[in-house]
């Protein structure tokens, strides 16, 4: 049991009270499980448990209504494993902020403007001293300087009414006399007090140290570690009016460092202190030297003001920090947009979103989505001219990088049919919109749809929603530079590709000929009334289509127009395909190949020939991907774009093991296959061309275990 002489028995009151200050320590240690290359997610349940609030949050989440679990978790294990790391670290750095500005607040009397001012000094002064003595550790330098008075703070809440009048005397002398004060009348220092609170929080025990004899004799700092030393010199240097004269002994004794180096460590100081302030929205009071100095009504409530403004920016930014290393690991567009999309569900309780992306070539906006979305299928058509539509909110917004919503008066201007098609798409009855842009390049759109009665409260969150647009921005426009990267290697790896191709071609085509000349002998010779006749005329056209397409194979790589497109029946055609493929079957398989025609596709403007072989390696990869035993299903969907043009959707899916991860974001290109043996990896390279120059695109999707390739094509009027 405790001595009533026992120093430290006020501040195990405030612990066992619970109103011990709180650092996100869970939050750093939990930051470092989560950067590990395995993340052990038994291990960030283990921390979690540790918090009694945070367990509470994580339960609270994963309970509710957003995540839609199909049963109640009572375990933090469980729970932990069922979110994930990154949504449990997300939700750890809201609790934390939120956990210690709630504390901070609590001491309103005292003067928090000047104590952060003199915190921030230390701080920069450490980190400035710690390079000049080429000490490894800059930035726990800082941490060091930034938390060497906290003991103050501790003593103001453990001595309520007794610390004042001790501050007080403290400041009319060196802060060292405060110290002695505080041994005096208290029977603890706030020095001894710092280093407590520091060991509390689980911080490393050399910080301790640095804090614990920050105002020992120097005789005894000079035989100490070099942390120690560094934050001794910081807090001598921050409270000398001269530090030419003052300091530069105890410089020479601790550091060997020449005179008028303390005074180079300190030049600037005050300036780079103002310049943070400014950003951060504080109230730096530098007239006062006192940390109870007293403050007039106007400038207390300035004050409360700022703190308030500060914790929401630090609160909004520390939010965002997951989500700024989740754009940064997304592999590809989808996986960017998929960031996005939980970022507004977790923050902004928001799931009605999707991005408008800028083609700068096509000078358009494409729509864009993760494939979880449930806009994914109608964000694929989502694409318009930014010319046609100038007086559409999307492109105002984009035209003049501004924030825009459908509720705004616009008295020159009424809804275009445009905006009313996309907040139709979203589902709500409006839209906000914000630009996307990075380094001064238009990346395109966030657009939100919500509730009238919502849009206020959320153009309240305008900052950091404008914070997670330009995240995103910057993101997109890195990947796109990555993409063109690759682009650029993929057309040197089709050329490779075309000069291989170019002598398979060779080969091909002179047994190829010899074949057809056979056949017309045969046909010759056979009967005239022989029924046999139109099975060697289709076996001739076959072998016609086999030369045109080693024809192309002679340079794959090259762009070339189609010189002509003809009057397709596109379901008529596709379930000709499928009738050869079932017919053609093994034997040993069973695979069911289901067709479901979209009645409304009459005949289709666009080359036969190409068509076919799209189909065909479609179809060959899903055959290939069930392996004899599986289904697969082929449909035609016709659509009308926001823009009034009208697209024929094309969809292979298969029911197969799917395609590995390493492999998806490159599938297209020549040379990288999924498959074993002698295969080339160029039938979706060369499919991907056609399709493009049909004026089409072609997507591959997952939804649950099927594999889903989409041929999107425009429909040309006759």
């Amino acid at each position: 049991m405790a001595s009533t002489k026992d120093p430290y028995q006020p501040l195990n009151r405030l612990k066992g009270a619970g109103n011990l200050p709180v650092i996100p320590q869970l939050l750093i240690q939990l930051i470092d499980l989560c950067h590990q290359p395995e993340i052990d997610l038994q291990a960030v349940a283990g921390l979690i448990k540790k918090d009694a609030a945070m367990a509470a949050k994580v339960l609270q989440l994963c309970n509710s209504a957003f995540i839609g679990a199909r049963s109640a978790f009572t375990n933090v294990e469980q729970a932990v494993i069922y979110l994930g790391a990154d949504m449990v670290k997300n939700l750890a750095i809201s609790v934390s902020v939120q956990q210690v500005f709630r504390r901070v607040e609590t001491n309103g009397l005292l003067n928090m403007d000047r104590f952060w001012y003199h915190s921030y000094q230390n701080g920069i002064l450490a980190r400035r001293l710690a390079e000049a003595v080429a000490f490894p550790d800059l930035s726990e330098a800082y941490l060091s300087g930034l938390l060497h008075d906290i003991g103050k703070l501790l003593l103001w809440m453990a001595f309520p009414g007794k610390y004042a009048p001790l501050l007080l005397k403290g400041i009319r002398c060196h802060n060292g006399r405060l110290s002695f004060l505080e041994q005096e009348k208290l029977h603890i220092n706030h020095c001894q007090a710092g280093a407590w609170l520091i060991e509390e929080w689980g911080l490393p025990p050399l910080i301790a140290d640095a804090i614990r004899y920050h105002h020992h004799p120097i005789d005894e700092v000079a035989r100490a570690l070099p942390l120690t030393r560094i934050i001794y010199l910081a807090d001598i240097i921050s409270h000398s009016d001269n530090p030419e004269q003052e300091c530069d002994e105890v410089a020479m004794q601790l550091f060997r460092l020449a005179p008028g180096q303390t005074e180079q460590v300190k030049e600037g100081v005050d300036e780079q202190i103002r310049e943070v302030a400014h950003q951060l929205g504080i109230r730096i009071p530098l007239e006062s030297k006192s940390t109870l100095a007293p403050e007039d009504p106007e400038s207390t409530k300035v004050h409360q003001e700022t703190t308030c403004k500060l914790a929401d920016r630090v609160r909004d930014s520390s939010q965002l920090i997951g989500l700024l290393e989740n754009l940064l690991a997304a592999a590809n567009r989808e996986q960017a947009a998929l960031a996005v999309e939980q970022s507004l569900k977790i923050l902004f309780n928001q799931r009605s979103c999707l991005l408008l992306l800028f083609d700068a070539a096509e000078k358009q906006l494409q729509g864009l989505t993760s494939n979880e979305n449930i806009l994914c299928s109608n964000a694929l058509t989502l694409c318009f001219s930014i010319e046609r539509h100038r007086q559409s909110l999307p492109v105002c917004a984009f035209d003049l990088q501004q924030m825009m919503h459908s509720f705004m008066v616009r008295p020159d201007k009424s809804t275009t049919m445009l905006d009313s098609q996309i907040i139709e798409l979203l589902g709500t009855e409006g839209m906000i919109i914000f630009p996307m842009t990075a380094q001064n390049q238009r990346v395109g759109l966030l657009i939100m749809g919500v509730a009238k009665d919502e849009h206020l409260a959320l153009l309240g969150q305008a900052r950091p929603l404008q914070l997670l647009a330009a995240q995103a921005a910057a993101a997109l426009a890195m990947l796109n530079r990555r993409e063109q990267e690759q682009q650029r290697i993929a057309a040197e790896r089709l050329e490779a590709a075309s000069m291989i191709a170019r002598k398979v071609a060779h080969e091909i085509n002179n047994p190829l000929a010899i074949i057809r000349n056979y056949l017309k002998v045969l046909d010759k010779k056979l009967d005239s009334t022989a029924e046999i006749h139109e099975e060697l005329a289709i076996i001739d056209q076959e072998f016609e289509r086999i030369g045109k397409i080693t024809r192309q194979l002679e340079n794959i790589a090259a762009e070339r127009p189609i010189n002509q497109l003809e009057n397709i029946d596109l379901n008529n055609l596709l379930a000709e395909m499928i009738e050869l493929y079932r017919t053609g079957a093994a034997v040993d398989d069973t695979i069911d190949i289901e067709f479901h025609p979209d009645p409304k596709i009459m005949n289709l403007q666009t080359d036969g020939n190409g068509l076919r072989q799209i189909m065909s390696n479609l179809l060959n990869n899903s055959i290939e991907a069930v392996n004899g035993r599986g289904t697969i299903t082929v449909s035609t969907e016709l659509k009308t774009g926001p823009d009034r043009t009208r697209q024929v959707i094309i969809t292979v899916k298969d029911d197969g093991p799917g395609i590995e991860e390493n492999l998806r974001h490159n599938l297209f290109q020549a040379g990288t296959t999924s498959k074993g043996g002698g295969h080339g990896g160029l039938g979706l390279a060369i499919s991907t061309r056609i399709v493009k120059q049909l004026g089409g695109s072609i997507l591959l999707e997952r939804q649950g275990k099927n594999t889903i390739f989409s041929v999107i094509l425009p429909v040309i009027p006759h």
